[in-house]
């Protein structure tokens, strides 16, 4: 499933998009959809490649799209919902539980379901924290955060392997402690590290390299795998 987040869009959305069973844009989004997709397609009409590229739905407060924007895909048929009664969510947590719903309407098994939210690292610095919070608040999707460059994922507690696409990722990588004090060990990256404690305020692990195919790590809390991201030659 892919979450369209109102900010610049990475040049691999087309190709995310059509690897996506479940497409969704949050508010302004859609807005980002509409105007830059034909961009990245060039030698196609723009109107044509909006009346392709479709949203499954849009979800969100609406206060950020654009009258035309939102007149163009109801006229296309893409369910709207106007979601601004609920103040508490971001517009990424509404759209994360519409696709919680379609997995279960679909009967779609979580845990084989990675959830991409395009546009939802860079800008705003509240909104981009934000973003990181969600990746701890929503444990058991795999869910990955792409924008202005980056990628974010969760790494949990206890052991995992990240096996980064090095087509696409790094080398730059970090280790980041987001939600509290940690001990961590790793092996895989140029700088590995051995039972180290990391906390904001002391040792965080950034500006890292990715040796390997591979990356072991293992923690007693939580932390944030980030790498460099890039568009292949």
């Amino acid at each position: 499933a892919v979450v369209l987040l109102n900010w610049t869009l990475p040049a691999l959305t087309p190709r995310l998009w059509h690897k996506a069973t479940l497409r969704v844009c949050a508010d302004g989004g859609a807005n980002r959809l509409y105007d830059e997709l034909p961009g990245m397609l060039p030698g196609q009409a723009a109107e044509a490649v909006r009346s392709q590229y479709l949203p499954s739905a849009i979800q969100g407060d609406l206060d950020s799209i654009r009258p035309d924007v939102l007149a163009f895909y109801r006229q296309h048929g893409v369910p709207v919902q106007d979601l601004s009664a609920d103040q508490d969510s971001t517009d990424l947590q509404k759209c994360i539980q519409f696709v919680r719903q379609q997995a279960e309407e679909r009967r779609l098994e979580l845990r084989h379901l990675t959830l991409v939210a395009l546009g939802a690292l860079g800008g705003r610095l509240d909104h981009s924290l934000s973003s990181l919070s969600t990746l701890h608040a929503h444990r058991d999707l795999s869910l990955v955060l792409l924008g202005d460059g980056n990628l974010a994922r969760l790494a949990p507690a206890g052991r995992c392997i990240i096996r980064p696409d090095r087509r696409l990722e790094g080398p730059s990588c970090g280790l980041v402690p987001c939600a509290g004090p940690a001990v961590a060990s790793s092996r895989g990256l140029r700088w590995n590290l051995a039972d180290m404690e990391m906390r904001f305020g002391g040792l965080v692990s950034t500006s890292n390299l990715i040796a390997e195919d591979e990356v072991y790590v293992e923690s007693d809390a939580d932390l944030v795998w980030t790498t460099q991201l890039h568009t292949p030659g």
